[in-house]
This record gives C-alpha cells, sequence and structure tokens, in this order.
C-alpha cells in the first residue's frame, strides 16, 4: 500500500497482534513495517496474508472512513470472499478491520454488493474503538 495514514497502519498493526496472540494465526505477509508486501490475490493486494493452525488461509483488510463505500473497496470485497484455496480445496477467510464508528457504514457495504450472509462464517468483522 502506497502512503497508508496513520489510523489504517493502527489497525492493520492491531489486526496482526490480534491475529498472532489471541488466535495463534502465523503471519505470512502484510502491508506493515517488518513485513513482506502481499502479492495481489485476484484483482486486489490484501493488507494481511496469514494462515491458522489448520492451513486455512486468511486475508485481511483494514478500511477508515469513506474508503469503505470506494468501488475499489467494494471488488476486494467481492474478490476476497469468493477464493477457494487451492492447496486445501477450502474457502478461504476475509477479515475486515475498521473503527467501531464505521462498522454500520461496512455492513450496509457488504449488504448492498450481496455479502451480508458471508458476515460471521466467511466474512469475519473487528472493529477498534477511535
Amino acid at each position: 500500500m502506497q502512503n497508508p495514514s496513520l489510523e489504517h497502519q493502527k489497525l492493520v498493526g492491531s489486526l496482526i497482534n490480534h491475529f498472532k496472540t489471541n488466535l495463534g494465526f502465523t503471519i505470512l505477509k502484510a502491508s506493515y513495517s517488518g513485513y513482506v508486501e502481499p502479492e495481489q490475490h485476484g484483482r486486489h493486494k490484501p493488507d494481511i496474508v496469514a494462515v491458522d493452525k489448520n492451513s486455512d488461509l486468511h486475508l485481511a483488510e483494514a478500511k477508515v472512513g469513506e474508503d469503505i463505500m470506494s468501488e475499489s473497496t467494494m471488488e476486494q470485497f467481492i474478490d476476497f470472499s469468493s477464493r477457494i484455496a487451492t492447496a486445501t480445496n477450502r474457502p478461504v477467510f476475509l477479515h475486515i478491520i475498521v473503527y467501531k464508528k464505521d462498522e454500520p457504514t461496512l455492513i450496509s457495504v457488504l449488504n448492498k454488493i450481496g455479502l451480508g450472509q458471508k458476515i460471521g462464517n466467511i466474512i469475519q468483522i473487528w472493529t477498534l474503538p477511535a
């Protein structure tokens, strides 16, 4: 990611920490200091690529404010939540982290693009207080 905002980096760092500390994930790549930049998955690069203890792949995106409603963001959500891991033939999980105040907007966007039914299944939403 080019010139990420401090707010965006805070979200990415928080999710990396949560993945490692609380969920036991291995971070493979991340758009964050100290990590190798992720490659494209479909048309876009995720902020974080991780695997869990079952070798399931997890992609993560951090979104701030107006960016939640952008065309590019909607493409990312559709692409990342529709992937199947070739190695395991299992779904790839999508994690989206936003500030708590942006959660209603995120849910509205996911419903608008037909992904509302995937929340809590393939898509996991995380929030941080502002």
